[in-house]
């Protein structure tokens, strides 16, 4: 979610000290990977806020590099071209459908996993994705035309 290793490498050391201070307060009927997943998600949301106070905005590096020498290197070089309009896609997604989009693909959480960590109702979550599915369609659709 935070496209820099360096940003997710600080949210994740971050999530683990506050749930190292806060395990005294984790209650056994939570899920505990819901429960760390919750700490690590508004983790996350601090360090996005923080970053567009600065207003840093960094293009990912090597995002049009291209392969050569390869006899196969144009297929590799296509489906490179269809992932990176596929991540474009998600990252304009809407900032709730995002985040259903990126713990369900990346973190491969269940929906009642993801409606604990976004503290969200079930019906919610699965109408936020069924709605991300339709603009990532949409998306990818317009782009194969063009």
């Amino acid at each position: 979610m935070l496209r820099q290793t360096h940003d997710a490498e600080d949210a994740m050391q971050e999530t683990l000290i506050k749930a190292l201070r806060a395990l005294p307060r984790y209650r056994e009927e939570n899920h505990f990977k819901s429960w760390l997943f919750r700490i690590a998600h508004h983790e996350v949301v601090n360090t996005i806020r923080r970053r567009q106070r600065q207003e840093l905005h960094e293009e990912p590096p090597g995002a049009n590099r291209a392969e050569t020498g390869n006899p196969f290197g144009a297929h590799r070089l296509e489906g490179r071209e269809r992932a990176v309009h596929l991540q474009q896609a998600i990252e304009a997604l809407p900032e709730s459908e995002r985040q259903v989009v990126l713990l369900r693909i990346q973190q491969e959480l269940s929906f009642k996993q993801i409606s604990e960590v976004l503290d969200a109702p079930l019906g919610t979550v699965l109408g936020r994705m069924h709605a991300a599915k339709q603009r990532l369609k949409a998306t990818l659709d317009r782009e194969d035309t063009v």
